[in-house]
């Protein structure tokens, strides 16, 4: 009797169905923000690094228009060469990283047998009345996780303090230029937020053309 040969190529989209299944492409941030700022009326800002050092940076200008671009929809307007109503200051920092510890199912589980085929059959029920055995063992993935923060603060031209807020995220590679954008968008979320209170803000990424 000749057998028909079981193709790999269905358990493999099914394999990988399920991963992405458990996946979310979703941006999370905690934005904090205190502030006496009073609703915008057209005001000219001038946006500038916290950082007299950075004040000449490509990449900070590069952040300033992203600032800008969002203040602008806010209902400021650029000062550019003018004298500024306020004076909107900025810093980007990222830690040195710490070890993060998970767990995930372990792929030489009971149950599994190194192969998707029998994964296959206990997940289509063709073992009744039996539990998932893949599940009964996990193995502990450590990884290295960095908090990068997007500090935002806006003065009056003498000085006087009238919002300063942050926003901040955990992330798995030092991408500062591709999580700024992202940081930005969630500090100016419902902006400038209630004052005193921690938020948490999720962006969906597929919604935002990303």
């Amino acid at each position: 009797m000749i057998q028909k040969r079981l193709s790999l190529k269905p358990l493999l989209i099914i394999a990988t169905a399920m991963v992405l299944s458990a996946c979310t492409n979703t941006f999370r941030s905690d934005v904090a923000t205190f502030h006496t700022l009073a609703p915008a009326k057209g005001e000219h800002v001038s946006i500038i690094p916290m950082d007299e050092a950075k004040r000449d940076s490509l990449e900070y200008r590069q952040y300033a228009a992203i600032l800008g671009n969002h203040l602008r929809l806010e209902g400021y307007e650029q000062a550019g060469e003018g004298k500024p109503d306020l004076v909107v200051g900025f810093d980007v920092s990222i830690n040195d990283g710490r070890e993060k510890l998970s767990t995930r199912p372990s792929l030489n589980g009971p149950g599994f047998h190194g192969n998707l085929y029998w994964r296959h059959y206990w997940y289509h029920g063709y073992f009744w009345g039996a539990h998932d055995p893949f599940l009964e063992k996990t193995e502990i993935v450590a990884r290295t996780v960095y908090n990068m923060t997007l500090t935002l603060e806006v003065r009056t031209p003498t000085g006087e303090l009238l919002f300063e807020g942050r926003a901040e995220t955990e992330t798995r590679k030092k991408a500062i230029p591709e999580v700024v954008p992202l940081l930005a968008e969630a500090l100016f979320t419902e902006f400038p937020g209630e004052s005193g209170v921690t938020r948490r803000v999720k962006i969906d990424l597929d919604d935002t053309g990303r």
